[in-house]
């Protein structure tokens, strides 16, 4: 039984969910949860990059990733039912105490990896939104989309 380390965030659009924290993230977690009392400031306001619908089986089309803002850490047995088919955070985060200090240029910057046109428009939209308050409904509503479009694909992909 091993440690792992579930996140609430909360999306741009309102939505909340729950990620397990991506692979390479958890063993620096881990050692904070060891070593410090308050490990979770790490991650509480984080913004982190999440994938807002499923994998597919094939692996032939990446979901659309969202910048979503961290609410809660905690640390779960790996063993835990809840956790069993929870999708992984993706590795890029920035600590609230440093993106508040930075620009939405630097932060998006960070954010935007190497993702898909559509994945760096919302990550923009989203870094705008965590930083200005600003909505970018237009942008949102693609990504909704690109949700619908991926459940519909793996729907395709179970069937056979």
């Amino acid at each position: 039984m091993a440690t792992v380390f579930v996140v609430q965030v909360k999306l741009s659009w309102g939505v909340e969910k729950e990620y397990l924290v991506a692979n390479d993230v958890e063993p620096g977690l881990d050692h904070r949860y060891k070593t410090r009392e308050n490990w979770q400031e790490v991650m509480v306001d984080a913004l982190i990059n999440v994938p807002v619908a499923p994998y597919l089986p094939d692996n032939s089309i990446q979901p659309p990733i969202a910048t979503a803002k961290v609410s809660t850490v905690k640390a779960v047995d790996d063993s835990d039912e809840v956790v069993r088919g929870m999708q992984r955070t993706r590795s890029q985060f920035i600590m609230a105490a440093i993106w508040q200090k930075q620009t939405t240029a630097v932060n998006y910057n960070f954010l935007r990896h190497d993702y898909d046109q559509q994945s760096q428009a919302q990550i923009k939209a989203d870094v705008d939104f965590w930083q200005n308050g600003h909505q970018h409904p237009e942008v949102v509503a693609q990504t909704k989309q690109a949700i619908q479009k991926q459940e519909e694909r793996l729907a395709k992909q179970i069937e056979k």
